[in-house]
């Protein structure tokens, strides 16, 4: 078993209520404004529009992952594949969350105009970078796309971001999804974003692109993973987080729990100095890519969850 990079008690409830303070903010917001509660007499997709938000950031990093990666001629047919499928994704999504679209269980168009200007400022950020992974997808080997995608990420997660906690704020209500159901769904979809991240930034430090803050951003990104990860498992009062609330849910975190305790010391490695090989990068970005599968299916368990409350 890893070691724990931070340590337990009062330095993590600290450290992961700076984490989820944006979730909290969105949602103490929300509490405050009785008057949305009444206007909303159906569920219209409310936890599968925080899902999908949340995802965006998740595909944000896997491209760029996935864009190194095939520009280092590793696991390329992987990387192009999950290149071709995140960009075209992360455009279905974002007209989902615009429009509407039943496949995704999302029901009517979006109206509020500040989620609206959330969007329009996450299109902003996200046009430049898809013309760039596009031009990846057809020409592979290219290190300056690949810096000019690092360095575009972290604007677009940002973006990102603002857009979840708007959506978290917004749809978290007790006729159709509860606060704290909303909050767990939002830290555990975060936790498929740090996956990718930490993927991008091993890629990238291998890659000597932009290395110094990928070696930064990969150090934070483990504490954070590893804490949030805990959380998840354990509960964490101070933060509003609660214990999983199924059996299903618990064995889920835990075989993530497993997989994070295989891939962390390549990742101690990696900020130790170590050179990994072609066929350790290849194996971090399929692991790195499990675990957010696997993640995945924790945050649909606690989807079908919230809904068991209001069935």
């Amino acid at each position: 078993m890893f070691e724990k990079t931070t340590s337990e008690g009062a330095t993590s409830h600290v450290k992961l209520a700076h984490v989820f303070k944006g979730a909290v903010a969105a949602i103490s917001l929300l509490a405050a404004s009785p008057a949305m509660s009444a206007d909303i007499t159906k569920d219209v997709g409310s936890s599968e529009r925080v899902n999908l938000s949340g995802q965006l950031g998740t595909l944000s990093e896997r491209i760029t992952a996935a864009a190194c990666n095939l520009s280092a001629g590793v696991a390329t047919t992987e990387a192009a594949a999950v290149l071709h499928i995140s960009t075209h994704h992360f455009s279905r999504i974002n007209q989902a969350l615009l429009a509407g679209n039943r496949g995704f269980g999302i029901l009517g168009e979006e109206t509020r105009p500040r989620t609206l200007r959330a969007i329009e400022d996450l299109n902003a950020k996200w046009e430049p970078l898809q013309e760039l992974a596009n031009g990846l997808e057809a020409a592979s080997n290219d290190i300056g796309a690949v810096e000019s995608l690092a360095e575009q990420s972290d604007p677009l997660q940002r973006e990102a971001q603002i857009l979840v906690s708007e959506i978290t704020g917004q749809y978290a209500d007790p006729v159709a999804l509860l606060h704290a159901d909303a909050l767990l769904l939002e830290i555990a979809g975060r936790q498929r974003m740090l996956s990718n991240r930490m993927s991008k930034n091993v890629c990238l430090i291998a890659s000597d692109v932009h290395d110094e803050e990928a070696m930064a951003e990969l150090s934070e990104t483990i504490t954070l993973f590893e804490i949030s990860l805990g959380a998840l498992q354990n509960g964490m009062e101070s933060v509003g987080v609660r214990p999983p609330p199924n059996d299903a849910i618990a064995a889920g975190l835990q075989v993530v729990a497993d997989e994070w305790a295989t891939i962390r010391p390549v990742l101690e490695a990696t900020l130790g100095g170590a050179e990994l090989t072609d066929e350790m990068r290849a194996e971090v970005f399929l692991a790195f890519l499990g675990m957010e599968g696997r993640m995945n299916n924790v945050v649909t368990q606690y989807m079908k969850n919230s809904k068991q409350v209001f069935g």
